[in-house]
């Protein structure tokens, strides 16, 4: 049986999911962010095998600790490749926000790619790229519910003033890959609150029947 578990952890409060499968004693690590130590010590602590590690983008408070889960499972890493220039000023970045000496995050193992399906613990997800909050960015989609990263949140979108972000290119992504999903399908977000896709096309004030606010290049 799969079950999807989540903490809160780090100064910016991000969103980590672990997909478990109880049976086979084998999980999937999506974000490895900042300050998860109690994500670690779970895994451990089940005996669980960590199969793959799923990257929605390469922002750093997403990937903060992506060098060491690589050290303790050794298991491939998934990303978009789109993200390589986001990933690779990870040190840079780290700096100007304050985490001075943060580790270089190892490399990509496996990119991914719009429409791909990917073989996980037994079920299947598709593979849903959705730029506009990073060049990178994706959602991953499962029967029921969606990790998408930074692009959507609870009466909320995702940053679109960071470089390599498009304003644009968000709405789009929200309006054509997510908005597109059944009404039911719960939302897992990178920060927050979760929600479902149709309450926020009814009720998001960004995006949708509910748009109050209108994003331009110079907001």
């Amino acid at each position: 049986m799969l079950q999807l578990r989540h903490w809160v952890c780090g100064p910016l409060a991000n969103n980590i999911y672990l997909l478990v499968n109880e049976q086979q004693k084998s999980c999937v690590l999506f974000d490895p962010g900042i300050e998860i130590a109690e994500v670690f010590h779970y895994i451990e602590d089940e005996g669980l095998t960590v199969e793959r590690i799923l990257l929605t983008h390469a922002h750093f408070d997403h990937i903060f600790s992506l060098a060491e889960a690589k050290r303790r499972y050794g298991c491939p890493i998934h990303m978009h490749p789109a993200d390589e220039p986001v990933r690779a000023r990870f040190v840079t970045i780290c700096e100007n926000w304050g985490f001075p000496g943060a580790p270089e995050p190892p490399g990509i193992d496996e990119p991914l790619s719009h429409g791909e399906r990917l073989e996980l613990l037994g079920t299947s997800c598709e593979v849903r790229h959705t730029p506009g909050h990073a060049p990178g960015q994706v959602a991953f989609v499962f029967a029921g519910f969606v990790i998408v990263g930074d692009t959507l949140f609870h009466r909320s979108i995702g940053r679109y003033d960071l470089p390599g972000s498009d304003p644009a290119a968000l709405i789009r992504s929200i309006e054509e890959q997510l908005y597109t999903l059944p009404d039911e399908t719960l939302v897992y977000p990178g920060h927050g609150a979760f929600t479902k896709i149709g309450e926020e096309r009814r009720f998001n004030p960004y995006v949708g029947e509910g748009q109050r606010f209108r994003l331009t290049e110079a907001d």
